[in-house]
């Protein structure tokens, strides 16, 4: 699958999870799980006794699922922490003695909003409580990466056919996705701190990037939390592909630029403008914070030696 019939797959599994509420995102749940191992089990509700809080398990690593998937997370927090705190006692109290619960997985369809620090605090009590058991929450985020490590016939059975990139508009992706994202990010220039990294300015040194391009890379780094919080709400495909449209850009740039004095600064600007069809003072905000963030990481650009 290329990288544009790849990005096709994500969209159409993602408008999936966002129209997908209770029973129909766990039978989404449970088909992506079921295609990904082998081992994982379906627990159907039995008459007056239901699941038994169990929604699915993997017997063979006494991996337990408990499944979550409000309208709107946002307006269910005590529902949230109330259903934890239930699942998790009505499975103990009963599967335990039958397979040994090992790790217990509450899934919740956030719809990529990401849960309340309230439900990681509740994690915490039960694996204080139950210290032989592994307990993680679950997000949408964590299902589609599952989802887009299955093979083709697999996604294929759980979404249908993959329509051809040629008849959608797919260019620049990714990019397009952070890009809006950052956009529409509400920020505090008198909270936000620039990070302290000494090796960033050496970079730009050993690069012999000009003051004018370490500008631009130092004064948006004070963004940076807005890249990763971008990524803590999204797939690894996201930061994958993002990374994979810069180091490409980045190559790309040096093998057709000829050597000068100022090669340095005129690959920053090649990717600069190719990274993106639109470029005003808002977006370039956001290109500028994203080469900012590849740069630091190394995927742009020599490490010094």
């Amino acid at each position: 699958m290329d990288r544009s019939s790849r990005y096709i797959t994500r969209l159409i599994f993602q408008n999936r999870i966002y129209s997908c509420d209770g029973g129909a995102f766990e039978s989404l749940f449970t088909q992506v799980m079921q295609c990904h191992n082998s081992n994982f089990r379906q627990v159907k509700p039995q008459g007056q006794y239901g699941d038994r809080k169990n929604d699915g398990f993997d017997n063979t690593t006494g991996t337990y699922y408990q499944v979550y998937a409000p309208e709107d997370i946002r307006i269910r927090e005590k529902e949230t922490i109330d259903k934890l705190v239930a699942d998790f006692a009505g499975l103990y109290s009963y599967w335990q003695t039958i397979t040994p619960i090992k790790s217990f997985v509450y899934v919740v369809n956030d719809k990529y909003k990401g849960t309340y620090p309230s439900l990681y605090a509740e994690l915490q009590k039960i694996r204080s409580q139950y210290v032989d058991v592994i307990v993680n929450p679950f997000l949408s985020k964590d299902l589609e990466d599952i989802f887009l490590g299955l093979d083709e016939n697999s996604v294929i059975d759980i979404i249908g056919i993959i329509p051809s990139p040629d008849d959608i508009a797919v260019e620049y992706g990714v990019m397009r996705d952070v890009v809006d994202y950052l956009l529409n990010v509400v920020t505090n220039p008198q909270q936000e701190v620039i990070p302290q990294n000494p090796d960033f300015d050496r970079k730009i040194s050993f690069n012999s990037l000009s003051g004018n391009v370490a500008a631009y890379l130092q004064c948006h780094r004070i963004n940076e939390f807005a890249i990763n919080d971008f990524f803590e709400l999204n797939s690894n495909f996201a930061k994958n592909e993002l990374r994979n449209v810069f180091n490409g850009l980045y190559n790309e740039a040096l093998s057709i630029i000829p050597d000068s004095g100022d090669k340095s600064d005129k690959v920053f600007f090649y990717i600069y403008e190719k990274s993106y069809p639109k470029h005003s003072v808002a977006i370039n905000a956001a290109i500028f914070t994203l080469m900012a963030y590849y740069f630091e990481y190394c995927d742009i650009f020599e490490v010094p030696v």
